[in-house]
């Protein structure tokens, strides 16, 4: 039985997209440490939820929900508590942070004004749903996205075969190719989509931003290496990111 949202956590926006609300709303989670499990999108007059499960520092698992309710005027995005002794922590929580993320772009980029920074995210099924309208990968293989800036003057290259990803027992994977990565890819358009912009070699010219996708194998990754090369020097850098 969950307990009942007080008013002053409802969130009520004006004006705001209603497939925004629930990226918004699935972030939000995502920020707040849950997992997403389920997330229907509003229908008419038939409110979407988003929901998520987060492991707690006892052992236990929370749930963690959000309906969003769409009108002609805006939304109403509305945090659900998991219990009804709720002390409303996770409301709070909720609120302040969607509150926050809604004024920033959905996609975030990196933001360094000089050198390199790169983005390894994870692309699961709920976002591939949002970001390229439908499921893009099957059988459990996980889709990418990396994001490289380049905040230097000269142009620097990334190389498919030289970004290995890394679970949390330290086991490394290198990304799918050649019969593996066929089979990998989901029918329909998000699938296609994701072919065509899969990383071979990118080179990324100074002052720009690019990104590619690659897909892996099953398994819950924490940690990226990467090596980034000067095209003119053929000098390579290493990075390790964290997978987000």
């Amino acid at each position: 039985m969950s307990a009942c949202t007080p008013t002053r956590y409802v969130v009520e926006r004006p004006g705001l997209d209603c497939e925004r609300a629930v990226r918004v709303a699935r972030r939000t989670l995502v920020e707040m440490g849950y997992t997403i499990t389920g997330m229907t999108q509003p229908k008419g007059g038939t409110s979407g939820f988003v929901t998520g499960t987060k492991r707690m520092p006892d052992g236990q698992t929370t749930k963690g929900s959000a309906s969003i309710k769409c009108s002609g005027t805006g939304v109403e995005v509305r945090p659900i508590e998991d219990s009804v002794l709720s002390t409303f922590e996770f409301s709070r929580t909720f609120d302040y942070s969607f509150t926050s993320l809604v004024q920033r772009p959905d996609v975030e980029t990196p933001r360094v004004e000089s050198g390199i920074q790169v983005l390894v995210q994870v692309v699961d099924v709920y976002q591939a749903r949002l970001d390229l309208g439908g499921e893009a990968v099957s059988g459990g293989n996980v889709l990418v996205r990396l994001t490289v800036r380049n905040g230097t003057d000269r142009t620097v290259a990334v190389d498919k075969e030289r970004l290995t990803l890394v679970t949390a027992d330290g086991t490394s994977a290198q990304a799918l190719g050649g019969p593996a990565l066929d089979a990998a890819f989901a029918a329909g358009p998000a699938g296609d989509r994701v072919r065509h912009e899969l990383l071979g070699k990118l080179e990324v010219r100074p002052r720009t931003t690019s990104f590619r996708f690659l897909v892996y194998p099953p398994g819950l990754y924490r940690e990226a290496r990467i090596a980034v090369e000067d095209v003119e020097t053929g000098e390579s850098d290493g990075f390790v990111a964290a997978v987000q």
